[in-house]
């Protein structure tokens, strides 16, 4: 148990370093656009502080966050892979995007600038931190969606220039490597978390076909939650978070 406890708790702690990593570098692209530039991104006034008078130019600004937005959630809902067929994976996340060879991987905040569309191309313009760079740049991410599929393209990304949308798993998402002990403390319900995992794959990995137990369970006894962590077969091999409560599951990653 002493080792079990050890395990969970290094576990946590580099979740928790992850957390501040992207954390320090989100603040310190804020820090670099106010010295650099005065004021804060339009996108990003837009959606803090709308005008209140209801002007011209709150209604831009206002579009302008919306289309942000929705240009966001459609690179977060996808699963990226190099077009060049070199395996090089891209994963969206809110505020940053971490680009992987398989052997390691790169993590890039950033803060949304200003966006457009036009006839099947959207566009976001953002100012940008890699992790271990000295200061903030500017760049542009192109998303294309044509009948060959979506692709998203940007002078700022390290390992390819340019990644296509893989295509979604087929017949959602099988649950491997249980354990009986793990099924007992989540009430036998198999069927229910391969739903709700099958679900959170949909909107986040939808390339998954596979989620495996890693056979490590965390219990907090106060709060009558049971949590484990799941890997995903998808291109960036996602890891979730599951935990069990009140007799229904809940996903993170």
């Amino acid at each position: 148990m002493q080792k079990k406890n050890k395990l969970m708790l290094a576990a946590a702690v580099g979740m928790v370093a992850v957390v501040v990593a992207t954390t320090a570098v989100r603040c310190t692209i804020a820090h670099t656009a106010s010295e650099g530039e005065g004021a804060r991104p339009a996108a990003e006034a837009a959606l803090e502080e709308p005008a209140a008078d209801g002007g011209e130019d709150a209604t831009t600004e206002a579009g302008e966050a919306d289309e942000a937005g929705e240009t966001l959630a459609r690179l977060r809902g996808g699963s990226w892979v190099a077009a060049d067929g070199s395996g090089k994976t891209l994963a969206f996340r809110d505020g940053a995007f971490v680009e992987s060879d398989g052997a390691s991987a790169s993590l890039t905040a950033f803060g949304v600038e200003g966006a457009g569309s036009s006839e099947g191309q959207r566009w976001l313009d953002v100012r940008m931190l890699r992790s271990g760079d000295a200061g903030a740049a500017s760049a542009t991410l192109i998303l294309e969606e044509g009948e060959a599929g979506a692709s998203v393209a940007s002078d700022g990304f390290l390992l390819s220039d340019r990644y296509v949308e893989a295509p979604a798993a087929a017949g959602g998402v099988e649950v491997t490597g249980l354990a009986d002990s793990y099924l007992a403390l989540v009430g036998g319900d198999g069927d229910g978390l391969e739903r709700a995992i099958g679900e959170w794959a949909r909107s986040n990995a939808p390339t998954a076909g596979e989620a495996s137990f890693d056979g490590e369970v965390f219990l907090d006894t106060a709060a009558g939650r049971v949590s484990a962590t799941f890997h995903l077969d998808d291109a960036a091999s996602t890891i979730i978070a599951v935990s069990y409560e009140g007799g229904e599951f809940s996903v993170a990653g």
